[in-house]
């Protein structure tokens, strides 16, 4: 049987860990604030650069337009959805104890490379957890593409560039044709939704436009409107996703730091019953000896 003294040390060692979950959901609480704004915020602007995208659909698409002469063409081109190399932008958190958020985007990426598993992989990792998952693992034709970490809760737009640059440079290079999407989606405070889904070649059917811009004069023409949308168009995407999975992660962090604490308060509270019976063991045992003792000296 535990002492008074142990009782008394894992209670106090329990509400010390239950402290600092209260004070890392504080914190989560606070900074969520700024991330879901920075998100809700980035949301329009990479919408509406899609729609943009969009209406020039006919003239990206024909078989005439100029646009199919670029390398830039690539990002559009879905006759190459059958190409071998295949890759994948990876984003999870730089900690832990956020629940299960790293846990189901690293579940993800491995049923991905399994899936991938005769052709060249190549990924681009944002967040320490998911790159250090993906640098332990020895599997063959498996490349890192890129990586960042330590950008998390400050992602910029200058982070969604370094990543667009570099998955640029893949396709360009025809070392990749496709790039696929894992990352966690900010949904509501208690609700994060994993997303697994191609990003490139963009696919006009996700998106509907506004109007038609087909037949438009462009001034200083399509061409050049197209070369300067289209990567601020990807860098918008990538950027949003980059607010949505850390507003996500820090969601996801808040929760599991209040469902923890909550856990430590109810074992706080069956070891103070667990204290009380010792106590009252260890009365009880010293009465019986005190009175067995006096009964004794009487006799």
């Amino acid at each position: 049987m535990q002492s008074l003294r142990d009782i008394r040390r894992e209670i106090k060692a329990i509400g010390a860990t239950r402290q600092i979950m209260l004070t890392m959901k504080r914190i989560s609480s606070a900074r969520i604030r700024k991330a879901q704004k920075q998100m809700e915020q980035g949301r329009p602007f990479a919408q509406k650069m899609a729609v943009m995208i969009d209406n020039m659909r006919r003239d990206i698409q024909s078989e005439t337009s100029p646009v199919r002469q670029l390398p830039a063409y690539k990002f559009f081109d879905v006759s190459s959805a059958g190409c071998k190399n295949a890759g994948l932008l990876l984003i999870t958190a730089d900690k832990g104890l956020c629940g299960a958020f790293n846990a189901m985007a690293i579940r993800e990426a491995l049923k991905w490379i399994k899936q991938h598993a005769a052709v060249e992989k190549h990924i681009f990792v944002v967040g320490k957890k998911g790159r250090d998952f993906i640098t332990r693992l020895k599997i063959p034709r498996l490349h890192i593409a890129g990586e960042i970490a330590g950008i998390f809760p400050r992602a910029s737009y200058a982070h969604a560039t370094m990543i667009f640059e570099k998955i640029q440079q893949l396709i360009y290079e025809n070392k990749i044709c496709k790039v696929d999407l894992i990352y966690n989606n900010f949904k509501s405070m208690s609700s994060q939704a994993l997303v697994s889904k191609t990003f490139l070649p963009f696919n006009f059917e996700e998106i509907q436009g506004e109007e038609d811009l087909s037949g438009f004069i462009f001034e200083p023409d399509m061409l050049q409107i197209f070369l300067t949308l289209l990567p601020r168009y990807i860098g918008a995407n990538i950027y949003r996703f980059l607010l949505e999975s850390q507003a996500a992660e820090l969601a996801a962090r808040m929760n599991a730091m209040e469902a923890s604490s909550k856990n430590a308060g109810g074992i706080m509270d069956g070891l103070g019953v667990k204290l009380n019976k010792v106590r009252q063991e260890t009365i009880t045992n010293e009465l019986t000896e005190i009175i067995s003792g006096a009964n004794a000296f009487e006799t």
